[in-house]
Order: C-alpha cells, then sequence, then structure tokens
C-alpha cells in the first residue's frame, strides 16, 4: 500500500487544481481547531462487521487502515469514529462490544506492511479512542468472546491460539508453541453453553480443544485434506451441529466436529466463504458470505440458493436481532449493502462511510464545484460531482485506469495522460474519453518557436500552415508528466521535451529548452499570458521570461535529491518566490531560483506526496503521513489536527472562496477541511 501512494503521488499529479483553488488562510490563529467534512465519494471496502448485544441497532464497521465506523441505525447511516491503534496499515479482522458495557469494544488487527504490528485494542468510549489489550506484534486473524463467561476472549494469530479470562488485560498461550499444524488460525468459536469447548480453523484444517485449551485434537474426518477453514459456526439451537468455511467448500457437523459432510449447492471453484452466520430466532436460516455473492439456506444448510449478484466480494455480515429480515454485508467495492426482506433484494447504505481510495483529483478552473475524481477498487474508477461532492456520477466510458498517469482541468474540459504516452481528452457531446493532440514535426516545431519581429509575426516562413502540419503530423504519443494552461498556450511536460499547443491540445510542437529539445521534462508552470516558464526537467530547473525563446539554468542544492515539481510561491513579484518538492523534502527560494532553502521548521523532512501554494499559505502532505499549513510563506508550519490527521493525502487543493483546504486521502476519499473559529465555516454549512 505504501508503494503505491508513492507511486500515485508520482504519476497522478492534477496540476491544474493547485492553481485554480485559492487558500487565504492567513488570518488563521495557530489555536484554531479542525473540522473535517466529507465530500465522498461514498463506499469503500469493508473488513469486519460487529454489534452491540444489548442495542442491535448500533453497528461498527472496521476498514483495511484500521479505521472504525459508527452506524446507530442497523447500518444504513454511518459516522467515522476512529482508529484502531496508530498504525494507517493495520486490517480490522473482527470487532466485539462488551454485552455489559456498550462503551467497551475491542478489535483485533494485524497489518499489511509489516509481519511485527497487529493485536487486540480495547477502546472505552465507544470507539472513538483506543489502547492495546494486548497480543501486541500479533497477526490476529480472529477474535470471539465466550457468549456464556463475557470475561473470556480467544485470539487465533499466525503463531496459535491466545486466551485472556480478564477482560484482555492479560493472555496466555493455550496451544503448543512447538505444533506447527496448531499455527496459521483464520477462525474461531466457542459453544455458547460452555466456553471450555472451542473450534478453530488454520490454513490447513480444523480443530478442537474440550478442556479449555489444555489438549487439541484434529477433526477432519469426511473433508477434504488441506482445507483452509476460514469460519466456523456453532449452531445456537444445537451445540452439536457445527457449520465450517474451507476452500474445498462448506461443510456441515451434526457430532460436534466429530465427522463433516460437504453440503451440496454451492459450487467451490474460485469461492472462498470469510463468514457464515445464523440468522437469530431462525436456527434453520443461514447465511454464506463469499467471494461470489450472499448465499441462503432455509433448511440448516441442506439446500442453498444464491441471493446476490455473483459478482459480489463478502467479507461480513450483520444481522441486527431488532430488525427482523435485515441482513448487512459488508463488501470489497461496493461498500455496504442493506436488505430488509431476507437478502432478497439489497440497496446500498453507504452514508457517512467514504472510505474510497482517491489517487488522482482535478477541478474545473471555471467552477470549483465541479471535481474529477479517479479511485482504486471502485465499481465506477472515474467518478464526477458538479455540486462540490453532494452528488457523484460515473464520467466514461473510454478511459481504464490501469492505463492512466494523470488528470489534468484546462480551461474547456477535463483531459488525462496515459501511462503509455498520449492523451485524451473528456467529449461531453458523447459522454466518453476520446484520444486526443496530434504532434508536428520536428522542424516546423522549432519555427513555431523562432522569435517575433517588430511588427509581431513569426519570421518568414516560420508558421506551418494546417495543410503543412497535417502532411507532417503524427498522434501524439509522448508519456505526458504534466500540463499547465494560460490564456494562449498550453504546455505539456512530456518524456520527450516541452510541447506547447495553441488551439486547445488539438495540435503541439515541441519548445526546445535551448539547444536541449528531447531532455525530459518533468513538471511545468506559466505565467497567465504564457511568456514566463518554469519547468522542471532531468537536468534541473530551467526558466523562461520570453515564451521560450531563451532559457536560464538553475538547481536545488545538492542535498535535495533533485527536484520533482516546481509551484510558484506567495509574493508580489511573479516568480521571485518558487516553491519545489524533491526527493528529500520542499524547498523554498525567495529570489527567482538563485538560491534555495529546505523548508524544515515543523514540516518533516522527508518527501511530500503533493503541495499546494495559494498566498501567504502553503500546504503540503509529506510522505510520513499527516497535512501541514503554513500562513506565513512556509517559515513555519503546523500539523492539521483532527480525526483523518495521521492519514495521507496524495492530492490537496483549497476552495475558491479561500477558507478551506480540500484533502484527497488515500483511502477516505475526499475531504474539506475548515476552522471552528469562524474562519470558512460558511463553506463547511451541510
Amino acid at each position: 500500500m505504501k508503494n503505491e501512494r508513492r507511486r500515485a503521488a508520482m504519476n497522478i499529479r492534477a496540476a491544474s487544481i493547485l492553481c485554480v483553488l485559492f487558500a487565504v488562510l492567513a488570518a488563521l490563529p495557530a489555536s484554531s481547531a479542525q473540522t473535517w467534512r466529507s465530500l465522498g465519494p461514498s463506499g469503500g471496502d469493508v473488513r469486519a462487521l460487529g454489534h452491540d448485544p444489548k442495542n442491535p441497532s448500533q453497528l461498527y464497521l472496521g476498514t483495511a487502515d484500521g479505521h472504525l465506523f459508527g452506524s446507530k441505525d442497523a447500518g444504513e447511516h454511518w459516522q467515522l469514529l476512529g482508529r484502531v491503534g496508530p498504525r494507517l496499515d493495520s486490517v480490522v479482522t473482527a470487532i466485539l462490544v462488551d454485552p455489559r458495557s456498550s462503551q467497551t469494544l475491542y478489535a483485533a488487527t494485524w497489518t499489511r506492511d509489516s509481519p511485527s504490528g497487529g493485536g487486540v485494542f480495547r477502546s472505552e468510549d465507544g470507539g472513538r479512542t483506543w489502547s492495546t489489550a494486548g497480543l501486541a506484534g500479533q497477526s490476529v486473524r480472529a477474535l470471539v468472546e465466550a457468549p456464556s463467561d463475557p470475561d473470556r476472549l480467544v485470539a487465533g494469530t499466525l503463531e496459535g491460539v491466545f486466551a485472556s479470562s480478564d477482560d484482555g488485560r492479560t493472555w496466555e498461550r493455550i496451544t503448543p508453541e512447538s505444533d506447527g499444524e496448531l499455527q496459521n488460525l483464520d477462525s474461531v468459536a466457542i459453544d455458547p453453553r460452555n466456553p471450555e469447548v472451542l473450534y478453530v480453523g488454520t490454513f490447513h484444517l480444523p480443530w478442537k480443544s474440550a478442556d479449555g485449551g489444555k489438549t487439541w485434537s484434529p477433526i477432519h474426518a469426511g473433508m477434504i485434506d488441506d482445507s483452509d477453514v476460514m469460519s466456523i459456526l456453532v449452531d445456537r439451537s444445537n451445540a452439536e451441529r457445527i457449520y465450517a468455511s474451507a476452500c474445498s467448500g462448506i461443510y456441515r457437523s451434526d457430532d460436534g466436529g466429530g465427522s463433516w459432510a460437504k453440503i451440496q449447492g454451492i459450487p467451490f471453484s474460485a469461492r472462498r466463504t470469510p463468514v457464515i452466520l445464523q440468522a437469530p430466532g431462525e436456527p434453520g436460516t443461514i447465511y454464506a458470505g463469499t467471494t461470489e455473492g450472499l448465499w441462503k439456506s432455509e433448511d440448516g444448510g441442506t439446500s442453498w440458493r444464491q441471493v446476490t449478484d455473483g459478482s459480489w466480494v463478502i467479507n461480513a455480515v450483520e444481522l441486527p436481532a431488532n430488525h427482523p429480515g435485515r441482513v448487512v454485508l459488508g463488501t470489497e467495492k461496493l461498500g455496504v449493502m442493506v436488505s430488509d426482506d431476507g437478502g432478497e433484494t439489497f440497496h446500498a447504505a453507504n452514508e457517512g462511510f467514504n472510505h474510497r481510495q482517491v489517487f488522482a483529483v482535478a477541478f474545473d478552473p471555471r467552477d470549483g464545484r465541479r471535481i474529477l475524481a479517479v479511485l482504486a477498487q471502485s465499481p465506477e474508477p472515474i467518478l464526477a460531482t458538479e455540486d462540490g461532492g453532494s452528488t457523484w456520477a460515473p464520467l466514461g466510458p473510454g478511459l481504464e485506469t490501469r492505463s492512466l498517469k494523470g488528470i489534468y482541468a484546462s480551461p474547456d474540459g477535463w483531459w488525462a495522460a496515459l501511462t503509455a504516452g498520449g492523451l485524451m481528452r473528456y467529449d461531453a457531446p458523447s459522454k466518453t474519453w476520446v484520444r486526443a493532440g496530434q504532434m508536428g514535426a520536428t522542424t516546423a516545431a522549432k519555427q513555431a518557436a523562432a522569435p517575433e519581429n517588430p511588427n509581431g509575426d513569426k519570421r518568414k516562413g516560420a508558421r506551418t500552415s494546417a495543410a503543412e502540419f497535417a502532411a507532417s503530423s503524427r498522434e501524439l504519443d509522448f508519456v505526458v508528466n504534466d500540463m499547465a494552461f494560460s490564456e494562449t498556450r498550453w504546455f505539456a511536460a512530456t518524456s520527450q521535451g516541452l510541447l506547447f499547443s495553441e488551439d486547445h491540445g488539438a495540435h503541439w510542437t515541441s519548445l526546445p529548452l535551448g539547444p536541449l529539445p528531447d531532455l525530459p521534462v518533468a513538471s511545468v508552470c506559466a505565467s497567465r499570458d504564457g511568456k514566463s516558464l518554469w519547468v522542471v526537467s532531468l537536468r534541473g530547473l530551467v526558466f523562461s521570461t520570453d515564451a521560450g525563446r531563451t532559457w536560464s539554468w538553475h538547481d536545488l542544492p545538492l542535498d535535495s535529491g533533485g527536484a520533482l515539481r516546481l509551484e510558484l510561491g506567495p509574493g508580489p513579484a511573479e516568480g521571485r518566490t518558487l516553491v519545489a518538492s524533491a526527493n528529500n523534502g520542499l524547498f523554498i527560494s525567495r529570489d527567482g531560483g538563485e538560491t534555495w532553502r529546505q523548508a524544515a521548521e515543523g514540516l518533516p523532512s522527508a518527501p511530500v506526496e503533493d503541495f499546494l501554494v495559494a498566498g501567504r499559505v502553503l500546504a503540503a502532505s509529506p510522505r510520513v503521513g499527516g497535512l501541514y499549513v503554513s500562513v506565513d510563506g512556509g517559515q513555519t508550519w503546523r500539523r492539521v489536527a483532527g480525526t483523518l490527521a495521521d492519514g495521507f493525502f496524495p492530492v490537496i487543493g483549497a476552495d475558491g472562496a479561500g477558507h478551506i483546504v480540500l484533502a484527497a486521502s488515500a483511502t477516505d476519499g475526499l475531504y474539506a477541511i475548515g476552522f471552528e473559529d469562524g474562519i470558512g465555516t460558511t463553506g463547511l454549512a451541510p
């Protein structure tokens, strides 16, 4: 995930959004409290669901980055509560609520980026803040509470089975440390009447203990060997009946695991079943959440039928006891899906659950309410809003996200750069993305950049006619790293040099950087009239004040690691203050690029995902996480506080009113950040 965020930050910067949006936060007091308001898009991946036994309408949702959401109405609406543990790569695998206290929650996690992360965590305030509750460093894949003894918790990890008899204050291993079979746990279940009877499923086969973990017996008679047991269910009405889901199918035992029979009716090809659940008050109704949709049995597993589309990947299921017929699904890509008729029909219930992985954003320069977002893990990866995030709709077809390098908001529409080279634009009349941009011959390009004579015309023979251009042109296939837009010209920083267009991107010609026409260019900025240019090239910074006829060369300090991108900084003299991101942090020049210093006071000395410059205000999102703001032109920085303060933000901007920072999260969608002291609160009104 970390590498994906870094690649996203390098490859998909939406150049114009930072020039279009204005941030005037200079009056912001240092003590201001921040308010984060989600702009969507709604939905995302769900990893775990849990419920409050005392109030079944209170549901909880866990994600793959440690976030916990809560719902007070049985899954219809959601609110971000907090993060389980300190890490941003924590996958929440289980959520439990103490039946004696609705404010006490337990959560199990494992970490994607480190084998030594994970553990069990406890919250005493309904999921808003968390502290460790043992098994630190363990990859906890399952956590259950004994129905007949709420003090007893049992956890399954990659190293074995652990139990606590004091609400997680202390833990003991209850499987032999040297037993290679009783490791790599996927599932745990406890007999509802007897807390000493335990069932566990490993990456291989199931096991049982009748004495609280002192001794263990393999229980796989009738089960295909090498079955990964992902879920185990003990029937509430008959504790001898056990259900187990495995990579080889779903099994049922009627003798406490002594023997198993494979349940027919659910094809096992390409299917995994993360969860099996029994309906409250209906012991014969069983739901199986699989990687090919939801299946339902109304006769104790004898027969099954598929009740959702087979493309749904279901990770969690909840059946609120006080809502007969309600089925709440936690899915990949679709977010939360809810049924009120026992699974016959479903509707999306993602209001407040905004957990999309946003890796590119662009804003319409004419209307800040129009936003284009590119998402990962989404059924509709390219979405647009016309109302500042209140509603979103797919924008396409024609553009595949796997081929997308960057998106840009030109003065007359959306553009996209492709990883394989070339450009596409969104054609509004046909509502589709189409290839765009023709590249002229090199000689014509050089002539196009020739100096003007005193009468304002190009030198004789310099301008190429439309017919000559068409005869010598071909489809633009250079890799475009960045785009900039002035009143008269558009510019493209490409893998084979700097290009410009005078007809809104229809035709492009080369603009040589002195004697180096093909020098790769990573970033370009242009003045409003297009005469002043600031370019980040493979060999350093290159500036021009005469539309590219002559160039001056500059560079960052050697310890910068090399420039990646440059923006015009605050100050009345355009181009005197410059801000550049580099491999080793953010650098500022106040003399037109002659000298530079690192922006370090209060800002981590680390590469940045993105940064913005607007007036005296600068904002940056370092790759180590967090969002930082400077209101004094980059002299000092402070971290923006709030629920999402530790997140990663590949793209940041600011609203047109000049009061709110906009942050595109790598996991949580797009947010507007306002301030509770009155600065910018109008922009946060619902």
